[in-house]
């Protein structure tokens, strides 16, 4: 390995001096004549190895494996030898116990034997009537009662004995538990401080200057450098205080994304790290794309980027490669990811809009969160997953039926046959076969492996509202506008039986889980119960809603039925009793649907005002409240597993949602259309956001409150921007003015006028003296503040100014883009994104073996192959 000061020489010295050694005590030739230190502190490197060896067989440090197995085997079999003993003392303690009570017992029933055996006393032995006498003359049964009190109290006694015994043996177990506890805190401790501390290394680094890791990176570059850690142990001559040995650290070789090194990795985020760190970082992240294999640093680095919020829009990570890393929620926006090779990263909720990525070769790619599916093109009616939690079929206005991959959110296949708006899906099942009602009156059977139609049930003379499987298999009940609750045999695809009952439109039935009992709900406010074997209506109806049934769903046990109706109510019913338990209230407008968990705990809402809400059935409280989608839920369908919840609804789109994790987070909803640009002030704790409704909004992020309503623009404000300070904010219009806002007062304190067309960027250079904006008029104009006026590209100091400003990627892309890219999306959950990032060729696959083009592709990604096809 060569010296890192003079990179000519071989290193062959070792510096074992008792001093913070500035040659991180690898030294060649050279080093040692510069060095300073006594000679008889400098070793070869294989006398040095040596004098390791030799400190280890003196300490016996071989042979500490084997007596630390030969420890455990101990105390393995004492705890193994204590287990048994302590068996052996409660069986014989329960025996004796047992033939005590069994002997006063014995003894009783002797006396009841006596008694009742002799009935009729002139048949009795003489025996008998000798016995007979003496408990009637004699003191027989207050002796034997007296006998027995004083067993009874020895008894008492006894088991008070083992009852103090038992306890304080407990507490001393406790006592030796805590001390075993105690000794491994002890031994974390001593293990965690022999490790060098990650932030204690880092503040090494944070005076450095930006420009010195620019220049090492074009050095490795220049010099092919394959060994980058030896190289970057910076010479004296640059000034770097570096301390040594960092090669080796734990950060260099184990997935800090990982739960061991979560204590670690939170402990680091929540200290204040200032530029310096971040700068260093980021260098651990570029150096990975010089480096011939996987640097795990560089991997932690960028893990640890995202999870510390660092701004990484709009950077280059060209050719970089990043292994056994968690990237979750990181906003990659505009960033050039092209040549990247990924392995084994998680990617959920990763935003990479406007990112150019050529060439990636990606593998082994984890997406863990939720998708959301879009194919539908208007309203889904019905969402169903399949009893395996694979697929998830579901039922649009637009007359299709489609099924869907719940691990990968494509597409499987397209079910065509109804003629009107399909309103019900539901699997059998054994998950083969899937059953639809539509408005075009009839029942379809569909081939879930094939997709073929299977049959066509056709009896109900209006719309069919819902379709539902019994527990077997065997029997398909549906409800129509007709009034009418039919059965089908599923196998015969025969009516078998028809309930008639219901004034008005039936919406909704469902089996109990035994199979025997089937409720319909109604139009006309009712829920009835029927008996499927005789096909009678049983004696409860449940009147209590003041308005019409959306909706009605067995629990899993089958005692209590949930219903939902317009009147923006809930309720939860009794079946034995026939009476209501409760009424969930806090939806603001109809509740189409409810459904719930497999472990019927849980019971799931969707409503028209757009959210989906979680309730305790116990309690009846509501646990959690899932906002997404931008119009009403018309269905929800838990999976099997009881994790995952599918909504669809009126915006055309399937959302799959983590009931786990479904807590809300702040979520602003005070504009009233599209927000396309959202920007936070330096300072991390306001939030600007632009609106079509041509105002401009600060927000409190802690709080998630609204701060100030900026309004003067007379069009959409497309684009926002705070000053470096943070004391000015920028807005660009389509009304071709860029207004200046004080962010203190909310008041407006300047207007630039000269775009001749709409202003869709605005961005100050890092001064602040200086304002870009870029127009659809294809310009570019420079802003001086200070005067309010605009710097012509004549002034001498334009291209400079230029020079300040991030350009975008795209702006030099032959592709022109709408700026409604999203650049930070506020949800409940981190969503994957990639609208208008620009592929070419490249893999990207997941750990299932599943190439995820198309799912780049149906998240808005550009690829550059198609484009050439469609022009050829």
């Amino acid at each position: 390995m060569n010296c890192t000061f003079h990179f000519q020489n071989q290193i062959s010295l070792i510096c074992r001096a008792p001093h913070k050694c500035e040659c991180q005590r690898k030294l060649c030739a050279e080093c040692q004549d510069i060095h300073g230190v006594d000679p008889k502190y400098i070793v070869s490197v294989k006398k040095f190895r040596e004098m390791v060896n030799k400190k280890l067989t003196e300490v016996k440090f071989g042979e500490s494996s084997s007596e630390l197995t030969k420890w455990r085997g101990a105390f393995k079999s004492l705890l193994s030898q204590t287990e048994s003993m302590f068996q052996k003392i409660w069986e014989g303690l329960s025996q004796s116990i047992k033939q005590v009570y069994d002997l006063i017992e014995k003894e009783n029933q002797l006396f009841y034997n006596l008694i009742n055996e002799n009935t009729n006393l002139a048949e009795s032995s003489y025996a008998d009537i000798e016995k007979l006498v003496k408990i009637v003359e004699g003191t027989t049964l207050d002796e034997w009662n007296d006998s027995k009190n004083s067993y009874m109290m020895k008894l008492d006694e006894t088991k008070k004995w083992w009852d103090h015994h038992i306890h304080a043996s407990i507490e001393k177990l406790k006592e030796g538990i805590e001390l075993l506890k105690s000794l491994i805190k002890e031994v974390e401790e001593d293990i965690y401080f022999t490790k060098t501390d990650l932030f204690e290394m880092l503040t090494y680094l944070q005076d450095i200057d930006e420009t010195l890791y620019k220049k090492i990176l074009e050095i490795l570059r220049r010099e092919k450098v394959s060994d980058i850690f030896g190289f970057i142990q910076m010479a004296k001559n640059q000034n770097l205080k570096y301390k040594g040995g960092k090669e080796n650290h734990k950060f260099n070789q184990n997935d800090y994304s990982s739960e061991i090194y979560e204590k670690t990795r939170s402990e680091l985020i929540k200290k204040k790290v200032n530029k310096g760190i971040i700068d260093f970082i980021k260098f651990l992240v570029l150096i990975t794309s010089i480096d011939g294999k996987f640097i795990q640093s560089g991997s932690n680095g960028l893990s640890l980027l995202v999870d510390m919020k660092v701004d990484l829009k709009n950077q280059c990570f060209e050719n970089i490669r990043i292994k056994n890393a968690s990237l979750i929620g990181g906003n990659f926006v505009r960033c050039n990811l092209s040549g990247s090779e990924f392995d084994n990263v998680d990617i959920s909720g990763v935003n990479l809009n406007g990112a150019q990525m050529f060439n990636c070769q990606w593998k082994n790619i984890k997406i863990n969160e939720l998708n959301k599916l879009d194919g539908h093109s208007s309203c889904v009616n019905s969402v169903c997953i399949s009893p395996d939690g694979n697929t998830l079929a579901s039922g649009s206005d637009d007359q299709s039926i489609r099924l869907w991959d719940t691990k990968t959110g494509l597409q499987k296949a397209k079910l065509d046959g109804h003629t009107n708006l399909v309103m019900s899906v539901c699997f059998s099942p054994d998950g083969n076969t899937l059953a639809s009602g539509s408005y075009d009156k009839s029942i379809r059977l569909w081939d879930v492996t094939t997709g073929q139609q299977q049959a066509k049930l056709e009896g109900h003379t209006h719309n069919v509202n819902s379709t539902c499987f019994s527990p077997d298999g065997n029997t398909l009940a549906s409800c129509s506008w007709d009034t009418s609750v039919r059965l089908w045999d599923v196998k015969t695809r025969q009516q078998i039986d028809q309930f008639d009952g219901h004034t008005r439109t039936v919406y909704s039935v469902c089996f109990s889980p035994d199979g025997n009992t089937l409720a319909s709900s109604s139009f006309d406010n009712s829920i009835r119960l029927w008996d499927v074997r005789t096909g009678q209506q049983q004696k409860a109806q449940l009147d209590g809603h003041n308005d019409y049934f959306k909706s009605i769903c067995f629990s899993p046990d089958g005692n209590t039925l949930a219903s939902c109706s317009v009147a923006n109510s809930i309720c939860l019913w009794d079946i034995k009793k026939g009476q209501q338990k409760a009424q969930l209230d806090g939806h603001s407008d109809v509740v189409k649907q409810v459904c719930f968990s497999p472990d019927g705990n849980t019971l799931a809402s969707g409503s028209w005002d757009n959210s989906i809400r979680l309730w305790n059935v116990k309690t009846g409280l509501q646990k959690a409240k899932l906002d997404g989608h931008t119009s009403g839920i018309l269905s929800v369908c838990f999976s099997p597993d009881g994790n995952t919840l599918a909504s669809g609804s009126y915006d055309n789109s399937i959302r799959l949602w983590d009931v786990i994790k479904g807590q809300q987070k702040a979520k602003q909803d005070s504009h009233s259309d599209y927000i396309p640009s959202v920007y936070f002030s330096p300072d991390g704790n306001t939030l600007a956001s632009c609106n079509y409704d041509k105002s401009i909004r600060l927000w409190d992020v802690k709080t998630g409150q609204q701060k100030a309503k900026l309004d003067g623009h007379s069009n959409y404000v497309m684009s926002v921007c705070f000053s470096p300070d943070g004391k000015t904010l920028a807005s660009g219009s389509i009304d071709k003015t860029i207004r200046l806002w004080d962010v203190k007062t909310g008041q407006q304190i300047g207007k630039l006028d000269g775009h001749s067309d709409y202003v869709i960027s605005v961005c100050f250079t890092p001064d602040g003296n200086t304002l870009a904006s870029g127009s659809i008029e294809n310009s570019i104009r420079l802003w001086n503040l200070k005067k309010g006026q605009e710097i012509k590209y004549s002034d001498k100091n334009y291209k400079d100014l230029l020079k300040q400003f991030k350009i975008p990627l795209q702006q030099n892309s032959p592709l022109s883009f709408p700026t409604s890219t999203t650049t930070l999306l506020i949800s409940q959950q981190a969503i994957f994104q990639a609208k208008e990032a620009l592929i070419l060729k490249g893999d990207f696959i997941n750990q299932e073996g599943q190439n995820l083009r198309q799912l780049f592709k149906s998240s808005g990604s550009c690829f550059l192959e198609d484009l050439k096809q469609q022009s050829i």
